[in-house]
């Protein structure tokens, strides 16, 4: 497991499968972030777009939470690079 995701796991330590990490939590992960977990990210996110081409048009469900996670992880990235 990478040190990303363990920030990640983390984060989401006590938070019911509903709940969300919230702002703060993230911008805890960012400030936890080197060079490694900012290109981890990266990757993350074109893993992500790659994935949202593959899904069906009629996947509207999917096509959302795969928008959210790249959202997320943008602003990640942003916060990250920020710091």
């Amino acid at each position: 497991m990478s040190n990303l995701q363990k920030l990640i796991v983390n984060a989401r330590s006590g938070l019911s499968v509903q709940e969300k990490i919230s702002d703060a939590g993230w911008q805890a992960i960012a400030r936890q972030c080197g060079a490694t977990e900012i290109e981890e990210i990266e990757q993350c996110i074109a893993r992500l777009r790659a994935e949202l081409e593959t899904v069906e048009e009629w996947d509207g469900d999917t096509q959302d939470d795969i928008h959210l996670a790249i959202s997320s992880f943008t602003r990640l990235l942003k916060s990250a690079k920020a710091r």
